[in-house]
């Protein structure tokens, strides 16, 4: 388990499946993704067109970066993943933290010499008891005085069987190109 904080925040990331896990205010001590006695956590899923396998959480992601409030993580492909999926790719996944926010930037980058078909999402459970407000490109959860803006301005946002899902559907990548992706948790 990595840590990485601010002044406000302080998230720790399951660095084996690039997992965020805890998002703890310092002030209350709370943290904001336990539910109970359940913890609940962000989901990354990175897969192929036609392809089941989620590579995010088969392959290994490894440390290339860390700092006392960012940390990124690297998924290559191999040569198992190459069997299944034929192109090489690249994944940098970065949290930072900054005061009340948490910056979570997915770096995608086809080393292939062909057009590369993906779908990727990041996916956050939703705490019982949460309210829930869907406006265009951002959800806001609220409980009590606490609320959790989830932003993005590259990536789908949509409430689905109580998650907040962040997602790019059937796109595609081209040849030797690389884009990020970002979402924005903003706790107030």
């Amino acid at each position: 388990m990595q840590i990485i904080e601010s002044s406000i925040l302080r998230i720790a990331i399951d660095e084996k499946r690039a997992r965020l896990v805890n998002l703890i205010s310092q002030n209350n001590q709370i943290d904001y993704f336990k539910d109970g006695d359940l913890q609940r956590n962000l989901i990354v899923d990175f897969t192929g067109k036609n392809q089941n396998e989620n590579l995010a959480k088969i392959l290994p992601w490894t440390i290339v970066d860390k700092g006392d409030s960012r940390i990124s993580l690297a998924l290559i492909d191999d040569n198992s993943s190459y069997k299944k999926f034929p192109y090489h790719f690249e994944v940098i996944l970065t949290y930072a933290v900054e005061g009340n926010r948490v910056d979570i930037k997915y770096y995608l980058k086809n080393n292939s010499h062909k057009t590369m078909p993906f779908s990727l999402s990041l996916a956050v459970d939703i705490p019982d008891g949460w309210a829930k407000e869907e406006k265009v490109n951002e959800v806001i959860l609220s409980k009590n005085a606490v609320k959790l803006q989830c932003i993005s301005s590259s990536l789908a946002l949509a409430v689905k069987n109580n998650q907040i899902v962040a997602a790019m559907k059937q796109a595609e990548l081209e040849k030797d190109h690389g884009e990020e992706f970002g979402l924005s948790l903003l706790l107030t």
